[in-house]
């Protein structure tokens, strides 16, 4: 059996003006700095196999909050745990999406059409399929038992890696949110089943949460 430790990156100045960052890359600000810490004294007595993040900024800075002076951890950075690309749409308010591109915004918002994407951008199908990726290269553990797995990730992709363990449709993504180092325990068994230990818990976080 393996655990993968799924961590969604902290805040960054993008998120406390809802602004949609996709694979933009803004940095950590100092809220999101604090919860990355937050959450690295929560995980301090967990022993990790290995860690994986995205290779975008609020990722690798949120992963190296959590695992400070671990150097028995190996950080792998991984393209494919990118956020999911929103084109046209990033830098955006949901508001701003709205007023530009009213017909698409209102037919995203009412169809959950999974193979729907943005100007320029990607479809809740193709990260589904990114995540796909993601859990088969988890799956190939180093050791015989599995172990535990950090993944440091975005909102988007967590949403799809759950959807992928748990053997969901694209369109249940949107059942889930993902706090800003809000923590989810999924455990994975050698037949390929998936059970959620933990989903979103933010109780480290305390009164860092709504920053």
């Amino acid at each position: 059996m393996s655990r993968f430790f799924l961590v969604r990156h902290g805040a960054t100045e993008w998120n406390a003006q809802g602004r949609i960052q996709g694979q933009s890359d803004p940095s950590l600000n100092e809220a999101g700095e604090r919860q990355a810490r937050r959450l690295g004294l929560r995980l301090a007595s967990v022993p990790f196999v290995e860690a994986r993040c995205s290779d975008l900024r609020r990722c690798r800075e949120t992963a190296a909050g959590i695992l400070p002076g671990r150097n028995d951890v190996r950080l792998q950075e991984m393209p494919e745990l990118r956020e999911k690309n929103f084109g046209a749409w990033e830098g955006l308010t949901f508001r701003e999406v709205e007023a530009r591109y009213p017909d698409m915004y209102r037919n995203w918002l009412m169809a959950a059409d999974p193979s729907f994407a943005p100007p320029g951008g990607e479809s809740d199908l193709q990260l589904c399929s990114r995540a796909e990726t993601v859990v088969d290269r988890l799956r190939e553990s180093p050791t015989d038992d599995g172990g535990n797995f950090l993944v440091v990730t975005h909102g988007g992709m967590l949403r799809a890696l759950i959807a992928r363990l748990l053997e969901l449709p694209a369109q249940k993504m949107w059942n889930f949110r993902f706090a800003n180092a809000g923590l989810s325990v999924v455990s994975v068994f050698a037949e390929g089943s998936a059970v959620v230990d933990l989903l979103n818990d933010t109780s480290h976080l305390g009164d860092a949460l709504g920053e």
